[in-house]
């Protein structure tokens, strides 16, 4: 009986081509995870930048108008009454406690949907995901943060 040479791919070779794609595509999903994050982070914190500057300036125009002798007396409108579109599952207040409104910024209450996103925010802001610092703290789901404007 006469021996064929036949060409063609072994199953072993099948198997590493298969096993290679499978470990580039736990890599661009993972990555793809990570950068919708930071995106859901950013819009969170683009609107509460917004926010901030808006209630800066209505701050000092109420101060200017003769409506109050500091800054810190000013009762702003809430981002939806302002027209800012806050993303879904998130909240921008002014900060529960300590001074809201000074001469030198804002602070906000950022609640970001999960804790994924709120950690890509923490990192978009510079802020340490446990632990205080001048500008922020950090702690689950919810950053404090101060938006200083010059």
């Amino acid at each position: 009986m006469k021996r064929t040479n036949e060409s063609g791919r072994s199953m072993v070779e099948m198997l590493g081509v298969l096993a290679i794609i499978g470990v580039l595509s736990i890599g661009g999903i993972a990555g793809y995870s990570m950068a919708m994050n930071r995106y859901r982070a950013n819009e969170v914190i683009d609107t509460a930048s917004k926010y901030a500057v808006v209630v800066f300036a209505g701050a000092q125009t109420y101060v200017a108008t003769g409506g109050g002798t500091a800054v810190a007396n000013y009762t702003p409108p809430a981002p939806a009454d302002m027209g800012l579109t806050v993303p879904t599952d998130a909240t921008i207040a002014l900060a529960s406690s300590g001074t809201k409104i000074a001469d030198d910024g804002v602070t906000l209450d950022i609640t970001f949907p999960t804790d994924a996103v709120c950690k890509a925010g923490a990192s978009i802001l510079g802020v340490s995901v446990s632990g205080t610092g001048d500008t922020a703290t950090c702690s689950g789901k919810k950053i404090t943060y101060k938006f200083k404007q010059s």
